[in-house]
């Protein structure tokens, strides 16, 4: 059960607000947000706006749409904001999304975390609005950038979308003009960017299963990735292996265990990949430029396990075992924006640390959006703009 966001203002139990179903919207959105969909009950809705159980019912009948107004209430509101003829610069285009974004932070999470959790139906409408927001950034591109290939300009987009959108997977805060200003400028930089040559094709981080144990994991990364977490039942990984489910419990006392099984592991290749930066690398400069690259590799030849670590962590609870994944995943990022602010000294640690975030964040959404990948040279793209929000 969730209690309740410290920043929701509730009504008096005794008072009937006019805009009731908004209060429980933007209350369950924050919920959803701060705590992951299946960790929040109608109760806890509820309990934020200071009213019993049966008032949400009133409003909603259940929890999915709940989520789905949510989501759906933040699209409308951004669609409705944007100007309907091209604003002729890029860097006020990305502004315009960058003042948006930041009005409503929570929705990239929602979307991009949560939205599984609704049907097939639902989803796809949400993303057809979803996706407008991406078809409006092209247009811009097109207006600025005509001489671009069509698959490049939504490439770019979605680049720059996804970097300023970083911002709903973290609390880091700056002056309001300022943070505008900051993802702004990132996205401007992507989209500005030149289309880099063909690179070599990088090979696949992935090591064949060797023991039962490492089947396992396998199957639970795949399936956590593609169903989430709370809708993967142990029988299903059973299934996913051969293996009648209860006999997992032969290895894994949990399906909890499992998730904290996977999220090590992808926390080891993580750790592989910034040793090999660290030892190989040559200045600051060359050491961020290694480390970015082979993250982008591990984002566009493991899906799946990068989709783990990015979206399926919010159900690790407080178990020892959970806070040695979060102390780990805090120690990486810190490492990660240690080297960028080597290389960029004058960056504060939270202006670093939200470049690194959005180089991640889009280099995870962009291996996810499956339309993209038959776009040619994605690799060398995504590499390319990863370094650039990074500077």
């Amino acid at each position: 059960m969730a209690s309740p966001s410290a920043g929701a203002t509730a009504p008096d139990r005794n008072t009937r607000p006019r805009n009731r179903r908004e209060l429980l919207r933007t209350a369950a959105a924050e919920l959803f947000a701060q705590h992951g969909y299946a960790n929040v009950s109608m109760a806890d809705v509820a309990a934020a706006v200071n009213v019993g159980t049966s008032a949400v019912y009133h409003h909603y009948s259940g929890k999915a749409e709940l989520l789905y107004d949510a989501i759906d209430g933040s699209l409308e509101r951004a669609a409705s904001s944007l100007p309907s003829t091209p604003v002729g610069e890029l860097s006020e285009a990305a502004g315009i999304l960058a003042a948006l974004i930041l009005d409503d932070r929570a929705l990239g999470v929602l979307w991009q975390r949560e939205s599984g959790n609704l049907g097939s139906a639902e989803r796809a409408r949400l993303g057809k609005k979803f996706l407008h927001l991406n078809t409006w950034l092209v247009n811009e591109l097109r207006a600025f950038r005509p001489e671009l290939p069509a698959h490049q300009m939504e490439l770019l987009a979605v680049c720059a979308l996804q970097a300023m959108t970083s911002v709903a997977f973290h609390h880091l805060s700056l002056p309001r003009r300022q943070y505008e200003r900051l993802l702004a400028d990132l996205a401007t930089r992507v989209m500005s960017m030149d289309p880099p040559p063909a690179g070599p094709k990088a090979r696949p981080r992935r090591a064949a299963p060797v023991t039962r144990v490492d089947e396992i994991i396998d199957a639970g990364i795949k399936l956590f990735a593609r169903k989430g977490y709370a809708d993967t039942s142990i029988d299903d990984i059973g299934a996913a292996v051969g293996i009648a489910g209860p006999t997992i419990y032969n290895h894994f006392a949990s399906k909890h265990d499992i998730l904290v099984a996977a999220l090590l592991r992808g926390h080891d290749q993580l750790q592989e990949i910034l040793r090999a930066a660290r030892a190989e690398g040559v200045g600051p400069g060359n050491v961020l430029r290694r480390l970015s690259d082979a993250y982008v590799d591990l984002a566009l030849d493991q899906t799946d396990l990068i989709g783990v670590l990015s979206s399926e962590s919010v159900h690790l609870g407080d178990e020892a075992a959970s806070r040695r994944v979060h102390e780990i995943q805090r120690a990486y990022i810190q490492d990660w924006v240690a080297i960028a602010r080597a290389h960029n000294s004058t960056d504060s640690p939270t202006v670093a640390r939200i470049k690194v975030q959005a180089a991640q964040m889009m280099a995870n959404d962009v291996a996810r959006a499956s339309r993209l990948r038959r776009v040619p040279n994605l690799r060398t793209t995504v590499r390319e703009a990863a370094w650039l929000v990074q500077q």
